[in-house]
């Protein structure tokens, strides 16, 4: 294992991330490289202390911030700037509202309408008989 690939998997070592081949090769190269020995210690001492730090909180408008940069670079594809829903409402509402007056009105006219077979009276059933070209 080479003094780069050796420091390379130090993160993953220090989370127990590696697989035990590579965990394996890794402690036979520790083993063997006082070079890449010192450097894991060198890496787990700063490590043991950059953990102890406290986490400091961002200010309150980093989010806020960092979406409206993303927003103005992404041209508005992410994070756009939220519209007001006010006339969007009204036009669904308008919609909806016309559509149930539509179809209240043509189920009414539908059941107005009744369709009538019309019998041709003797008379008129003779009339037509000798009107009616035969064919």
């Amino acid at each position: 294992m080479e003094h780069q690939e050796a420091c390379e998997l130090f993160t993953a070592y220090a989370d127990g991330e590696l697989t035990d081949v590579d965990q394996a090769g890794l402690e036979a190269h520790l083993r063997s490289c006082d070079a890449c020995r010192e450097e894991w210690e060198a890496y787990r001492r700063t490590m043991e202390e950059v953990s102890g730090l406290l986490a400091v909180p961002p200010p309150p408008d980093t989010v806020r911030l960092v979406e409206k940069k993303i927003a103005r670079r992404s041209r508005g594809r992410f994070f756009a700037e939220t519209r007001s829903t006010g006339m969007s409402f009204a036009m669904v509402s308008f919609i909806l509202v016309l559509f149930f007056i539509l179809a209240y009105l043509l189920l009414t006219a539908v059941n107005e309408i009744q369709v009538m077979e019309v019998e041709p009276s003797d008379e008129q059933a003779g009339t037509r008989d000798e009107n009616v070209p035969s064919r």
